[in-house]
């Protein structure tokens, strides 16, 4: 009998301390995948996340106003979120009684940033690295991960933001301008009949 116990806490014990299966990579609607991934300590992903460390302290010091980066820094976003950040503020200007575009901060994923931000880490996906922020705030205790994830690839000898990541859900700042234009263009057909 003690045997037997010893055999069977030997099977516990290797089945207990076993290495948990890989979980399967978790998709957002436009089949991204929405985990982090391996932390890269190497020069590409220390490039991308001094970048992205610099784009956030000027931002800060320019009262994290969306407008101001867009008009002051258009280099540091790719032409397709350019493009789409610009045509929500102007439909934004078009109708200032009324919310038709972005109401959150589209940088730090919020209504109230948590200010200073700071890369937390960084990861490859081929030629794109994703880089995780976390905002700092003071007054409140340490959030377990990040707040947005920028996703960004190189343009030439410099690095652009393609997209920003919600951290919470599998959201993307991207899918977020599609919707609300596909909601502004939905009500200008409306309003056409």
């Amino acid at each position: 009998m003690p045997m037997r116990l010893l055999v069977l806490l030997l099977v516990l014990t290797s089945v207990s301390c076993r290495k948990p299966p890989a979980q399967p990579m978790q998709t957002g609607a436009r089949g991204e995948d929405t985990t982090l991934g391996t932390v890269a300590n190497d020069s590409l992903a220390g490039a991308a996340a001094q970048f992205t460390q610099t784009f956030y302290d000027w931002y800060h010091e320019h009262n994290d106003r969306f407008d101001r980066a867009i008009a002051e820094r258009p280099s540091v976003f790719a032409p397709e979120l350019l493009k789409a950040l610009r045509d929500d503020l102007a439909a934004s200007a078009n109708s200032p009684n009324e919310i038709v575009g972005l109401d959150w901060d589209p940088f730090t994923a919020s209504q109230d940033p948590c200010d200073p931000y700071k890369v937390d880490r960084t990861t490859h996906r081929g030629d794109t690295v994703l880089v995780a922020v976390k905002g700092t705030c003071t007054d409140m205790a340490p959030r377990p991960g990040p707040d947005v994830i920028a996703k960004l690839t190189r343009a030439g000898p410099t690095w652009v933001f393609v997209d920003f990541r919600h951290a919470g859900d599998a959201g993307t700042l991207l899918g977020d301008l599609a919707n609300l234009r596909a909601g502004r263009d939905s009500a200008t057909g409306r309003a056409r009949r």
